[in-house]
């Protein structure tokens, strides 16, 4: 059974929609992340390459990067690959029907085929050709083109040719440190958790402000694996006028959830004693995806 020898990374959609200068930035933070999360990790790698809408890492402990890029942020979804030369639709009919040996099993499947580059062939033939090449090495198949139950990816630059089939969904997002850093208020609740995950996963740094508790320790350390797995620095309440020019703190928040017009008056209160605005994030989750939520965050 041929093995994966390239990991396939794909950035959240939402990366693309930028201007090419902003969408520069953004892949910049994210490889820095990625960097930094492998190397906190020991997982040692060869290269990080930037492809188009795609990242190629060369590693040899695939199991353990997967579980490690599952928590950053700015990740659409990951796959170990097969890469291989394609010139021609012969030899990604054998790459393919090789490297699925041991890797699919009965039931549904369809082909997604994707290419770049001056081929004699589009996507649409890459799809049929692989297609009827599985069904012939493995007739226990049944095609399914709106639901399959696996999935055949190619993806085809020019003459270099990739092949995967158990691409790992990610929870996208945007970079960390891309939208700044956020002074947040820890006290110990569970809820903190949900609100720095939110905070994070829409690009910001989150540097933590409260008393040193061990219900604020464990908190932080449910999130550091979300943090590019970067430890938190517990800054004291008093020392916060001194935190923002240091980190060059743009927000601060906290992970309130009442929505009444009682508390929307305490906000109001407590907010004018503030040197900043105040973010709340939770305000109007609905319980079953808070819930939901902070079973990601222990979970994963």
């Amino acid at each position: 059974m041929l093995e994966p020898n390239l990991f396939l990374i794909k950035p959240s959609p939402e990366i693309f929609l930028k201007s090419e200068r902003v969408k520069l930035y953004f892949n910049k933070k994210l490889r820095e992340n990625i960097k930094c999360a492998l190397s906190r990790n020991n997982i040692e790698f060869s290269e990080l390459e930037q492809g188009r809408g795609r990242m190629f890492l060369q590693c040899k402990e695939i199991a353990k990067a997967r579980e490690v890029l599952g928590r950053i942020f700015g990740i659409h979804a990951i796959a170990p690959v097969f890469a291989f030369s394609a010139p021609d639709l012969l030899a990604i009919k054998s790459a393919a029907v090789e490297y699925c040996q041991g890797r699919i099993k009965e039931g549904t499947f369809a082909v997604k085929a994707v290419r770049s580059g001056e081929q004699s062939f589009s996507s649409q033939e890459i799809e049929r050709a692989v297609g009827a090449a599985v069904l012939q090495a493995f007739p226990k198949l049944k095609v399914n083109l709106s639901k399959p139950e696996q999935k055949i990816s190619i993806e085809i630059y020019e003459e270099q040719g990739l092949c995967y089939v158990d691409e790992t969904p990610c929870f996208g997002g945007l970079p960390q440190g891309v939208e700044g850093s956020v002074a947040m208020f820890f006290s110990g609740k569970k809820e903190e958790a949900a609100a720095a995950w939110l905070l994070m996963k829409r690009g910001c740094n989150v540097f933590p402000v409260g008393k040193d508790a061990a219900s604020v320790r464990k908190i932080l350390a449910f999130l550091e694996p979300w943090n590019a797995y970067r430890k938190f620095i517990l800054t004291e309440p008093k020392n916060l006028e001194k935190l923002i020019p240091e980190r060059e703190i743009l927000m601060l928040a906290s992970a309130e959830t009442g929505v009444s017009k009682k508390d929307f008056a305490n906000y109001e209160k407590s907010d004018k004693k503030q040197p900043l605005p105040v973010l709340r994030p939770l305000l109007f989750l609905p319980k079953e995806k808070m819930k939901e939520l902070l079973e990601t965050i222990k979970g994963r």
